[in-house]
């Protein structure tokens, strides 16, 4: 703002408030709650609570005002349609236990414990029993029960086609969207253009004021009702920050247009902010919140620059350009990488959404509504052009190179990063130059090179619960492997536990630590053999990576495990390494050691990978069993001896880690990859005994979390998330 000249005491004021509204905040979240407290009383899910599958989760409040995050199982499909018609407008007497959030992975995952405080919920309540309900009467609850019937429209009305994207343009409801769309919108950078914001909520008004005039209703009047329906659409919309945003800026605009007073739009912005704020401190925190204000803050405070603009298509170019630019250091933050195809993409998507998409969504709305047949006439011609739309956007999607991964910033890179902006617009509103650009380009460069000059070779241990997952990282980022990808076991089950979005441990956990640490393509990915728990996470990893090469274990080609694999790696090149398979990067050398034939028979036929550089040595052995064990200490006893890490073979199961293999490799230190209170026991009371017998330091990444190791040549230094 400095810039702009803003008076000295309105920043001191904005600064001294903000200060104070995180205090507010952060005194709220304090709570020294004792879990594993049974609970026994009222509960009112908050709007946004979900059914997916057998599991009903959300925000709810108690009877003594406690917000909690509350999860149910259902038990029944005549329950979960009972719920489902429920859980927005009814109280529910529950029995229940308060547990403790579970850790995350690692430092990208999702963390249950941030998310429950940023919104105001320290604890974790586990429903045990439903014993009854009341119908919530209140006007919110009554505006929700729209929202229903509007979505139950839509999806009765609506081509299945067009359904889910005419839920999320008009109601804010995006839980029902493909993960493939939602992955190709990311690419694109257009993410944006489906959450409801100033474009929807300004289209929206716009339609509605310029019917009410059509039907001769007086300006003032149309205002009037304008400011009535905005709030309310609000609330039907979802009520996300953005629009709230969007809403209370247009109503301000309105005010003054109907009692002939102007605000400047800086002063509109900065209030609505504040007071949206002093009503929920935590809302400071939704990633919404900071990206519609961050936004609206830079192409505001680029007013002079816009003025100086006098064509449409250089204008929208250039609100595209600096809406990226204000927000890219937020979103690398938050999602570690940016869609370099977004600055010129938007410029062609903006215009298209806003004249053809949006407005057709509210059209057909309104025409399902009054006059069906008409609706089904424009669907007629609108659903192909909307399916042309589509495969353009997947035709896009498909360009190489388009997202730039540095991964997550550290403080003082973000601190760099914001500054290069702010320099750059102070410079470019004066005079703009092409050479000023290079003021973001240098900053974004060093955050990039910054992996490539650490010298040191990484290992990292990757705790994906009950399975493996390996990454190496060689000095200066010469290489990036990756061991195995975790995964889970998945079994037939009923129709209605059935999920929209199961869990994927290679989507939600590999692959973040992978993209938080700026990684953008995997040079050869090993799988040590195709079991679930080491393997049904790949798919996930090929959609997201770039992979060169696949190495798997000779034999295993048939596996219904890699037949499901195979259309996901066309582009990779596969490799089937046996016994003394060699290769070096520099100074480190990579050995397989097993298999020693093609005929693959289960665990003992894991490929097994041996990782040299000088004195430091780590092996990595798959689910190997006794037997395996000692075929590799009949071949390679002399060059196991005095190991410096061992990833310890098959969880730490009783089968494993006989006491002959432990005694000959004598490792420094044993890594077990578990997940915690596993249905298996592992790592097995028997082998963690052999271990303790043997002096030997073991790590857990059910306890430790992700282990990783740094090597830098003499020392290797060990950190773990827990």
């Amino acid at each position: 703002m400095c810039w702009k000249k803003e008076s000295l005491k309105l920043m001191c004021v904005v600064f001294l408030v903000a200060c104070a509204l995180y205090a507010i905040q952060d005194f709220r979240s304090q709570d020294n709650f004792e879990y594993t407290q049974p609970y026994s009383g009222e509960l009112l899910f908050r709007p946004g609570a979900i059914i997916d599958g057998d599991s009903l989760r959300g925000f709810a409040v108690l009877e003594d005002d406690t917000v909690v995050y509350a999860r149910y199982r259902v038990n029944s499909m005549e329950q979960k349609d009972q719920l489902e018609s429920l859980v927005d407008h009814s109280h529910f007497q529950v029995r229940g236990i308060f547990e403790a959030p579970s850790e995350p992975s690692h430092r990208y995952s999702f963390n249950m414990n941030n998310y429950l405080q940023h919104n105001g919920a320290a604890k974790l309540l586990i429903i045990q029993s439903l014993d009854g309900t009341a119908k919530s009467s209140t006007w919110i609850t009554k505006l929700l029960k729209q929202r229903d019937l509007i979505q139950f429209h839509i999806r009765e009305h609506f081509p299945k086609s067009l359904a889910t994207e005419a839920e999320a343009l008009l109601i804010g409801e995006r839980e029902n969207m493909d993960s493939e769309d939602q992955r190709m919108y990311q690419t694109l950078g257009i993410s944006h253009l489906f959450a409801i914001s100033g474009l929807h909520v300004g289209i929206a008004s716009g339609l509605l004021y310029f019917l009410l005039i059509r039907l001769h209703v007086r300006k003032e009047n149309a205002l009037i009702a304008l400011l009535i329906v905005l709030p309310l659409y609000a609330i039907i919309a979802g009520g996300a920050p953005s629009v709230w945003r969007a809403v209370s800026m247009v109503s301000v605009v309105l005010l003054g247009k109907l009692f002939n007073f102007k605000f400047p739009l800086a002063n509109i912005m900065l209030t609505s902010m504040i007071v949206f704020i002093l009503w929920n401190p935590y809302i400071m925190y939704k990633i919404g919140f900071q990206l519609s204000y961050g936004a609206t803050f830079g192409i505001v405070y680029s007013r002079k620059l816009l003025e100086k603009i006098h064509s449409p298509l250089k204008m929208g170019f250039v609100i595209t350009f600096i809406s990226q630019v204000t927000l890219y250091p937020l979103l690398l933050v938050y999602f570690y990488e940016l869609s370099l195809s977004a600055f010129v993409v938007n410029s062609l998507f903006v215009p298209l959404f806003t004249l053809l998409i949006l407005p057709a969504n509210f059209l057909l709305l309104f025409l399902t509504v009054i006059f069906p047949p008409a609706a089904d006439v424009l669907f007629y011609f609108y659903e192909p052009l909307r399916d042309w739309i589509d495969q353009l956007m997947k035709w896009l999607a498909s360009l190489p190179h388009q997202l730039w991964t540095p991964g997550k910033p550290g403080v003082r890179s973000f601190i760099l990063l914001i500054s290069s902006v702010y320099v750059f617009y102070c410079l470019a509103e004066r005079r703009f130059k092409l050479s000023q650009l290079l003021i973001l380009v240098i900053p974004a460069l060093l955050i990039t090179a910054f992996p490539y000059l650490d010298g040191r070779l990484k290992v990292t241990f990757l705790d994906v619960g009950q399975g493996d997952s390996a990454l190496i990282e060689l000095p200066y980022r010469q290489a990036v492997y990756l061991v195995d990808s975790g995964g889970l076991l998945r079994f037939d089950t009923e129709a209605f536990k059935e999920k929209k979005r199961p869990y994927e441990i290679g989507r939600q956990v590999v692959a973040p630590y992978l993209k938080g640490n700026g990684i953008s393509s995997i040079d050869a990915f090993i799988l040590s053999h195709p079991d679930a728990d080491h393997a049904e996470g790949a798919d996930e990893i090929f959609d997201l990576f770039p992979v060169d090469k696949l190495h798997v274990t000779p034999g295993s080609a048939t596996n219904p495990l890699m037949v499901q694999l195979a259309p996901h790696i066309k582009k990779t090149e596969v490799v089937f390494p046996g016994a003394d398979s060699t290769w070096h990067v520099d100074n480190t050398q990579f050995t397989y050691l097993s298999p020693t034939d093609a005929n693959y028979e289960g665990n003992n036929d894991s490929l097994v990978l041996l990782m040299e550089t000088g004195d430091y040595r780590i092996l990595f052995i798959g689910d190997l069993e006794a037997k395996g064990e000692n075929e590799l200490l009949e071949s390679y006893s002399k060059e196991l001896a005095g190991l410096t890490v061992l990833k310890v073979g098959h969880h730490g199961s009783k089968t494993s880690s006989s006491v002959k293999f432990l005694s000959v490799l004598n490792p420094a230190l044993s890594i077990f990859s578990t997940g915690k209170d596993n249905r298996y026991g592992h790592p097995s009371p028997e082998v963690v005994e052999r271990f303790n017998e043997a002096d030997l330091t073991t790590m857990n990444t059910a306890e430790n979390g992700t282990i990783q190791l740094l090597y830098n040549g003499k020392v290797v230094e060990i950190k773990t998330m827990r």
